[in-house]
This record gives C-alpha cells, structure tokens and sequence, in this order.
C-alpha cells in the first residue's frame, strides 16, 4: 500500500498548538496501562474525580472539541465510521441510564467496586469509560497519515514495553507468585498474583491480559518490520503473559500471533516459533502447558465444559440465562449497565461473587435484552467480514497487526472482556480507528484529485 496518499482533511490550529494536542493525546494513550497506579488515583486537592489520568483526559477532550469538528465527516467511510460510533454511544449511555437507579444496590454488593452516591456512581461508570472512547474520535480525526499511524503504534508498543518491564520485576521480587504464577494455578494462587497485580498496579490481573491481548500483535509487527532493536521487547512482554497466570491471555496471544503470522506469510518464522515455544514447554515449562492441557478434564467424568470454563457454566452462564429468559422484560431489554450485579439469585448461592458475567456476548445481553443482542452479533460479523475483505486488498503489515489484535481480543471475549468501554477493551479504540484509517488512505488515494 502507498504511503503517500492524501490524508483526510481537518481542521487545524496554529503549529505549535496542533503539536501540543498531539503530543498530549500521545501522553494520554502511553498512560493507559498505569492510570490505577496509586499516585494516578489520588484525588487531587481532596476533590473527587480529579485525578492526574482524568486531568490528561480532560485536555485530550478540550483539544478535540475545539480543534476539530468531532462529528463533521469528509467522506463516506468516516461518515459511516461516525454514525456506528455514535450507536455504540447512544447503547451505552442507555444502559448506563438504567443503571443509576441500581446504584445502591450495586454498592451493597460490590462496595469496593461501586460508589455509594449516584454522583460518584456516574463519574466513575460513564466519565472515565467515556474517556476511553475519545481515542477513537481523535484518531480518526487527527492521526490520519501513515506515519501518524505509526507513531501510536510505537507509543503503544513503548507504554507495553514499560508495563512488562514493571511487572517482570515485581514478579521476580516476589518469588512465592513466580512459583506458582502458571496457568494451572489454583484459587488460592491466583488470589496471590490477584493480589500482587492489585496491590502493584491497582487492577487484576486478568485486565493486565487483556492489554497484552490487544498489544501484542503490534510488537510482534514491529520486531518483524523496524529491525531486531523491538526483539527484546516483544520477548519481554511473551515473559510477561507467560508469568501472568491468565489463561485467556496466554492462549489468545499466541493465537493472534500465528494469525498475524499466516496473514503476512512467515510462514518460517511461525514454524521456528512454534518449535521454540515447544521446546521452551518441555525444557522449562512442562508442568504449565500440563497443568493448561488437563483443565477440563474430570477423573470420572471425563470432559467438562464447565470445569474447562472454571465454574462459569453452571456457575454464572446457566443461572443468569435461566433467570433472564423466564422474565420477558429482562429478556428483551436487559438490566441495564452491570445487570448482573441486580440479579435475584445473587444471595442464594447460585451464583459465583462476582460483578461480571465473564463473557462479553452474555454480559452484554444481561445490560440490554436479546433485541441489542441480536443486532450486535449481525454487527460482529458483518464488521469482521468487511474487515478481513479490506486487509486483503490493502495488503499492508500494519493493518494485518491491527486485525490479528483485535480478532484476538474477540477470542478473548468467550472467557471476559467487554462490548462497553472499559479499562479491559480501551486498546481497541484507537486500534479500530487505524484500520479505518488505513482503509481511508486507500480509498482517497483512489479518488481523482480536485481540480484547482
């Protein structure tokens, strides 16, 4: 694919201003995987809310607002991009709305997770993921160009490197986590490395996945296209997910890879890597891929899905499907954002305490009924579609990653993950305005100049 297409049009500010907003949009996605860092959450001046990472935030948005027209397109794969976008928004902000009045309840079983007033409850479930969307709206305005493109990958790349860097040498210093931190763990071992990612980087360690999930692909790109310099990152991060303990995350990692790896055609280096990685499970991590292998596997039972799935089955899925489908409200509408957290069964010991349906389609249908349901599952898979039928044509490495990123993060979905904005999906964003992008290049260097 040419590099030399023309750009989208914009609207622009001096210079110095426009270089500004970039650079703190820039700063802004670098900060991602340390926002709930303890220092990051503090309310500055005892005011609630106003945190460093909202503060970034907030300066990201202004410079949005008023250096581009958001919602104004120049052509017709931004204007559709917009209108899906603004969907997706108007989905949210529904089933956030029918939230609120939950708000106490939610507290009374998640008081660490929900607020207790309404005001905090809004600020933390609609402002923050807002932010997370602006990526997406910035993107596709501002980083237009190629080289643009490549400049957030890079700062991704980079903001991961850190990441794996911090979390190698946390797991190193606690050697009591490194022992058990393996993908056949058992509870009380995963509560360990729970508790370390809480304590060190303020979220679980199942979110820490799903950055790796989103990101991976991207060093994998780089190592393979900007020269050896990115190979120890890209093997760093491996290091990480591999220490990580999270299933999903190590399955869907390597899946994204190998598919990155088949789209691009190094078919070489997809062997060697396979090799590698099989003689790394019989030299040192035998007892991992074992332990990996045999979940599922009942001694009298034989296969269990839900034993596969750590309890989700009959746990989670099956109670909250059987709940919902026996309420003609709740089946076609939903519960609202976090619905799960109002079901009737939560002090009856049915179900597992927790806060999430860990399964995105499902968490989904529990926030707003079968009829959205239905209608972003078409979305799905006409969007991949469209997708896979745009990369064949484009051709290019970078939106191969960007493909393999976010196919991964879907495989990821069967397990966690989330349809509305989180902390867990905000990588996705600015990935999907990329490949629009990229898809833009080659549809406007298609078009015949304007004449003078």
């Amino acid at each position: 694919m040419s590099n030399n297409a023309r750009a989208p049009y914009h609207l622009t500010l001096p210079v110095s201003g426009a270089q500004a907003g970039t650079f703190f949009f820039l700063l802004f996605v670098f900060m991602w995987p340390f926002q709930l860092l303890p220092f990051m959450t503090d309310n500055l001046f005892g005011i609630q809310g106003l945190k460093l990472f909202n503060l970034l935030s907030a300066v990201v948005l202004a410079y949005l607002m008023f250096d581009t027209a958001p919602l104004h397109a120049t052509d017709k794969i931004e204007r559709t991009s917009i209108r899906v976008f603004l969907l997706y928004f108007a989905t949210f902000a529904i089933a956030l709305i029918r939230s609120i009045p939950n708000a106490p309840l939610l507290h009374s079983r998640f008081p660490v997770s929900f607020p207790e007033s309404y005001f905090d409850f809004v600020l933390s479930a609609c402002i923050v993921p807002t932010f997370y969307t602006l990526s997406f709206l910035f993107t596709l305005k501002r980083m237009c160009s190629f080289q643009e493109l490549e400049r957030i990958t890079t700062v991704i790349c980079l903001s991961i490197l850190l990441l794996s860097i911090a979390f190698v040498a946390v797991v190193m210093t606690n050697p009591s986590v490194l022992l058990s931190g393996h993908p056949g763990m058992t509870d009380n071992e995963r509560d360990e490395m729970a508790q370390l990612c809480q304590a060190y980087f303020g979220t679980h360690y199942n979110v820490i996945g799903s950055m790796y999930i989103s990101t991976v692909p991207l060093l994998l790109y780089r190592a393979l296209t900007r020269g050896a310099l990115w190979i120890a990152p890209l093997c760093l991060s491996l290091l990480a997910v591999l220490l990580l303990g999270s299933r999903t995350a190590l399955v869907t990692v390597a899946a994204s890879c190998c598919l990155f790896l088949i789209l691009r055609r190094s078919f070489v280096i997809l062997v060697l890597g396979v090799a590698a990685a099989g003689v790394a499970s019989l030299v040192w991590i035998g007892p991992t891929v074992d332990a990996l292998l045999s979940v599922g596997l009942g001694s009298s039972s034989g296969f269990s899905a839900d034993a596969l799935l750590t309890g989700r089955v009959d746990f989670i899925w099956g109670p909250l499907l059987r709940e919902w489908t026996s309420n003609i409200g709740l089946f076609l509408f939903g519960a609202g954002r976090y619905g799960m957290g109002t079901s009737q069964l939560w002090d009856t010991g049915t179900l597992i305490q927790a806060n999430v349906a860990h399964n995105a389609i499902i968490e989904f249908f529990l926030d707003c009924g079968v009829i959205l349901t239905g209608a972003l599952l078409i979305f799905l898979l006409v969007g991949t579609a469209t997708a896979w039928r745009v990369g064949r044509r484009l051709n290019s490495d970078l939106y191969w990653a960007l493909f393999a990123s976010i196919f991964g993060y879907g495989i990821g979905m069967a397990t966690g993950r989330n349809i509305f904005p989180t902390i867990e999906n905000m990588y996705s964003f600015p990935i999907i305005a990329m490949m629009i992008n990229l898809a833009r290049l080659r549809y406007l260097a298609s078009q015949p100049a304007p004449r003078e």
